[in-house]
C-alpha cells in the first residue's frame, strides 16, 4: 500500500509498504494534518522518530472485520488510541495520560490502517443516511475536537463567563466553534489580517491584542506556542480566572509567572494534553449533530503525493485545516 513516510525534518516521501493484516482493516478516506504533524515536519519531535508514518485525524471505510457490530462497507471514524481504563492513572481520573493505551497499527497518512479486534471502544459508525456525502470529511475533526473538550474540562465556565482564545489557528478556532455552538460569549485574538477576516465572516468576534480590556475575560486559552504569552495573559485575566496552556511548548521550556496574580488574585494556570475516550465520544456526537458548523474549518483536500505542498501551505498560515486523501490522484 501507499504511505507518506516522514523521513526527517523537512523530508517526506511516498513509499510502498506492506498492507496491515489482522483485526479490522480500515480503508483511509481522509486524514487531517494536525499541529503536531506540522511541528514534527518542521522541527522534529521526540515522539516520532523517522522513518515513520504520521497522521491520526482520520475516517474511512471498513474493508474487513470480525468485530461484532461492524460490517464491511461501514463508514467509520476511528480514535487513534484509547486508554486501558485499568491502570492507576486511569483510575485516578486522568485517562488521557494513560501509559497503556491501545493504538491503531500506524499513522493514517496511508491507504490502510488496522485496529485490534478489541478496539470497539474506539470505532464510531458515521450516520451516512443523515449526513450528506460532501460533509463526511468533517469527521477528521473529531480527534482535534476531543482534545479541545479535554482542555475545556480544565476551565471553569459559569453562566456569566466570557472566553478569550489566544491564537486563531485550527485548534483555537475549534475552541471558538465549540463555544459558539454552546452560545457562550467567546473572542479570538488573531493578529493575522487574512485569518481575522475569515473568522469574522464566520460570525466570530475577532480582535487584535491591543483591543483586550484587562479583567474582561475569566477563562483564557493559550492556543499558540509562544511561552511569553502565558504571563502576559495571566496579567489580563479576571480575578479568580483560569489560564489554560493548550498549545504544547517545547520540552524544557520554562515560563515565568506573576506570583501576585497567582496568590492575591487567585488565578489558576493549568494545561491539558490529548484526550480520553469520553472526550472522543462527545466530540463525535457534537459533530454528528451539526456537521455544517465545523466543516468550514477544512480549507481543502489534497492527494497524499502533495503532502509537502500541503504542509508548506499550512506553515504559511493561508489554510486552517488540510485533509490528505490517500486515493486521490
Amino acid at each position: 500500500m501507499k504511505v507518506l513516510m516522514y523521513e526527517g525534518i523537512g523530508r517526506m516521501e511516498i513509499e510502498e509498504v506492506k498492507k496491515p493484516s489482522g483485526g479490522t482493516l480500515i480503508k483511509v478516506l481522509g486524514c487531517g494534518i494536525c499541529g503536531t504533524d506540522l511541528k514534527t515536519f518542521l522541527n522534529g519531535h521526540h515522539f516520532f522518530k523517522p522513518p515513520t508514518v504520521l497522521g491520526h485525524e482520520f475516517y474511512g471505510k471498513v474493508e474487513k472485520t470480525e468485530t461484532e457490530g461492524l460490517n464491511e462497507g461501514d463508514l467509520v471514524c476511528v480514535a487513534p488510541y484509547f486508554e486501558c481504563g485499568k491502570c492507576i492513572i486511569c483510575k485516578d481520573g486522568f485517562p488521557e495520560l494513560c501509559n497503556n493505551k491501545n493504538y491503531v497499527s500506524s499513522g493514517a497518512f496511508a491507504q490502510y490502517v488496522s485496529v485490534p479486534t478489541n478496539y470497539e471502544k474506539g470505532i464510531f459508525k458515521i450516520p451516512t443516511k443523515e449526513i450528506e456525502k460532501k460533509l463526511w470529511k468533517v469527521f477528521t475533526l473529531v480527534e482535534p475536537l476531543a482534545c479541545v473538550l479535554n482542555g475545556i474540562s480544565h476551565l471553569h465556565i459559569k453562566l456569566s463567563s466570557r472566553i478569550l482564545i489566544v491564537g486563531g489557528g485550527p485548534m483555537g478556532v475549534l475552541f471558538a466553534l465549540y463555544f459558539q455552538q454552546k452560545k457562550i460569549p467567546v473572542s479570538i485574538v488573531e493578529p493575522n489580517p487574512l485569518r481575522s477576516e475569515v473568522l469574522k465572516s464566520w460570525g466570530m468576534h475577532c480582535i487584535s491584542p491591543e483591543e483586550i480590556e484587562n479583567g474582561s475575560y475569566d477563562n483564557i486559552v493559550i492556543s499558540v506556542n509562544i511561552e511569553k504569552l502565558v504571563n502576559e495573559y495571566l496579567l489580563k485575566v479576571k480575578d479568580g480566572g483560569t489560564i489554560l496552556i493548550f498549545s504544547g511548548l517545547k520540552k524544557g521550556t520554562t515560563v515565568s509567572l506573576d506570583t501576585h496574580s497567582l496568590h492575591y488574585r487567585q488565578v489558576l494556570v493549568t494545561g491539558s494534553c490529548g484526550f480520553a475516550s469520553e472526550h472522543f465520544k462527545k466530540a463525535f456526537e457534537m459533530i454528528s449533530e451539526n456537521p455544517e458548523h465545523y466543516v468550514k474549518l477544512i480549507t481543502k483536500e489534497m492527494p497524499l503525493e502533495k503532502g509537502i505542498e500541503a504542509f508548506n501551505l499550512l506553515q504559511s498560515g493561508k489554510a486552517f485545516k488540510i485533509i490528505l486523501n490517500p486515493w486521490e490522484k
